[in-house]
């Protein structure tokens, strides 16, 4: 027989579909934007009842129908979330815990069981096969071990590419029914979420290749991203915002093992324009989540980088999966697949990006715990870095404590208080731990820079941290006894916590201290540390440096004057003064080149400089 012929006889109404339910059953649909709703009204208006409903993602049809449907209709969902505000959602119960990567295994084996697949296709291709569009995941699992399958052909629905396609002779009742897919607006965002994009560019080098968490950071990153080249797209959810990279030319997958050229996804939400930029290209393939989401296959693209989002983030690094507070979710099952085949891959990264606040509530999203029905989305080992407005917190291979003083660094400065006292408290930090002090975050991003030093020494500026405590220490032990003597004046042999911890430290109020570093941002070092700290009976702040040997003679000590200077400068600061040994030439010659007229006066050993920013040689 044609299959044009098997076509018609398989074509029936809505309502003769229907009928095919039983009580009881366990139905799976479509969700989200495929979601099948001229399906669902009609299994509304039949007298079908105790029917379990299965989604991805409960969508607004299927959730009416279970929320007024008594006891006719049961929803389970492999997302947690839905809800507003801060609120946890009240259909918890129907959560489905389960990495997106497993489900069609738990479908194929029957630990999920599916009697009846109602799906969305597109029209039939010449071959007669019809495609699951823009939704793949787990449908393909569920249409082959459904005991019946019933498919709306929506003339709307396109025909994407990759292991999309079902042949005519696996459906059992075909529905012609037209409708308009599901659509999600773009949200505008503001300038914390570009501010947050901004951070995570700069952790996405060229030659990535990159998952974007469904939500509005992957429209703030485009803007970011303009510049980059060659980067790759193996993603869970395609959206509008990456219809921009590939056409500017930012992404072309060019770097990928395997499926170059192409963008992979297992699903797509958006607009009309993303729907039909989808249809019929050979450029972005959609495959089943246990193929795509197996974190052995994404760990086989090196330098995968995950950006997901999250709701909140424990001072141990573990995550909270999100509500419906940035755009449309906050985080999904496929987050932690795509995090753990990230810290699998080579040259790999696992980004948690989140406000520093709720949006609603003002409450801080870095807690010292989660609620007791909060659903944790990922231990403390599985993101490398967590990013606010506030900056980038690298935890790494780094300590419980730690990452307590990462994260608190980058919560926002009105609640960093009670989160250290909370700190001390659980034992998550030295006793004597001193509450994190920092510069105002405006004047944080104006210094920190990249700059080329001589010798072709690339090093990154910035205000101290206090996370810089083991970077510095380690800087204090490889400096000689000679350089030791410089610095201190005195023959110091050790720089312990309880020092090292004020050294870190330093309020706005006492001065300022900057740092240079070197490295990869796995494996950064400090090679240089220059500082002014106020003294209320002196108008001329005491100016200091220690530099690491192995990098003296480039221009580090300078350009950290430079930038001492500029500051105190606009802070009504006259001048600095510095006690420098006779025997240190080297600092003598970095105060020498200064524009300022030096006045000296010597005792014993040690010269006593002094000078005024507006008395120019």
């Amino acid at each position: 027989m044609r299959w044009q012929d098997q076509y018609s006889s398989k074509l029936v109404s809505p309502e003769e579909a229907v009928k095919r339910v039983k009580n009881g059953d366990r139905i799976y649909l479509g969700s989200m934007c495929s979601e099948p709703k001229t399906m669902l009204r009609s299994l509304e208006a039949s007298f079908v009842e105790d029917v379990e409903i299965v989604q991805f993602i409960s969508g607004s049809e299927a959730s009416r129908l279970a929320d007024t449907g008594g006891y006719r209709f049961r929803m389970k969902t492999f997302f947690a979330g839905i809800a507003s505000g801060d609120s946890v959602d009240p259909h918890l119960y129907n959560y489905i815990p389960l990495f997106h990567s497993q489900i069609p295994f738990f479908f194929r084996n029957r630990r999920i069981p599916i009697d009846v697949a109602i799906v969305q296709v597109s029209e039939p291709d010449r071959f007669g096969r019809f495609s699951l569009g823009i939704s793949v995941d787990f449908t393909m699992a569920a249409v082959e071990t459904a005991r019946t399958v019933i498919a709306q052909v929506n003339s709307l629905m396109p025909r994407t590419n990759g292991d999309t396609f079902i042949p005519l002779e696996k459906i059992d009742y075909l529905v012609d029914a037209p409708e308009p897919l599901g659509e999600l607006p773009e949200e505008p965002l503001g300038e914390r979420e570009r501010t947050i994009s901004a951070y995570c560019s700069e952790l996405i080098d060229d030659g990535s290749i990159v998952q974007f968490g469904f939500a509005g950071i992957s429209r703030g990153l485009m803007d970011f991203l303009k510049d980059h080249r060659h980067l790759g797209i193996h993603t869970e959810i395609f959206t509008d915002p990456l219809i921009d990279l590939v056409e500017s030319g930012v992404v072309d997958n060019s770097t990928k093992k395997m499926y170059r050229g192409k963008s992979l996804a297992t699903t797509c939400m958006g607009t009309r324009r993303l729907y039909d930029y989808v249809h019929d290209n050979s450029l972005v393939e959609f495959y089943p989540s246990d193929m795509l989401l197996n974190p052995t296959f994404i760990a086989s693209n090196d330098r995968m980088v995950a950006v997901n989002l999250a709701m909140q983030v424990d001072i141990r690094g573990q995550l909270r999966r999100g509500t419906a507070t940035w755009t449309a979710f906050e985080g999904s099952a496929g987050d932690s697949d795509f995090m753990r085949g990230a810290n699998l891959s080579k040259g790999g990264r696992s980004i948690i990006c989140l406000r520093s606040t709720s949006p609603t509530s003002g409450k801080s999203t870095i807690v010292p715990t989660f609620g007791p029905k909060s659903t944790v989305i990922a231990n403390q080992g599985d993101a490398n870095y967590v990013i606010t407005e506030y900056g980038i917190a690298y935890l790494g291979g780094r300590t419980i404590r730690e990452r307590a003083m990462a994260l608190i660094e980058i919560a926002h400065p009105d609640h960093r208080e009670d989160l250290m006292k909370a700190a001390r408290d659980l034992g998550y930090v030295f006793p004597d731990q001193v509450y994190y002090r920092i510069c105002s975050p405006e004047l944080r991003r104006r210094i920190r820079t990249d700059r080329v030093f001589k010798g072709g020494l690339k090093g990154h500026i910035r205000v101290i941290k206090s996370t810089d405590e083991t970077m510095l220490r380690d800087l204090f032990y490889n400096l000689s006894e000679e350089s030791v003597y410089f610095r201190y004046f005195s023959t110091r042999r050790s720089m312990p916590h309880r020092n090292l911890q004020q050294y870190v430290n330093v309020t706005e109020q006492e001065g300022l201290s900057l740092v240079i570093t070197i490295g990869d941002r796995e494996d950064r070092k400090v090679i240089a540390e220059a500082r002014y700290m106020l003294n209320p009976d002196d108008l001329y702040p005491d100016v200091a440096f220690m530099v690491d040997e192995n990098y003296r003679g480039r221009g580090l000590a300078s350009t950290l004057l430079h930038y001492l200077s500029d500051i105190a400068r606009e802070r009504g600061i006259e001048g600095f003064r510095a006690e420098v040994l006779i025997s240190n030439r080297s600092m003598m010659k970095v105060f020498e080149k200064l524009p300022y007229v030096l006045h000296r006066t010597i005792e014993q050993d040690c010269i006593s400089l002094k000078f005024n920013f507006s008395e120019l040689k």
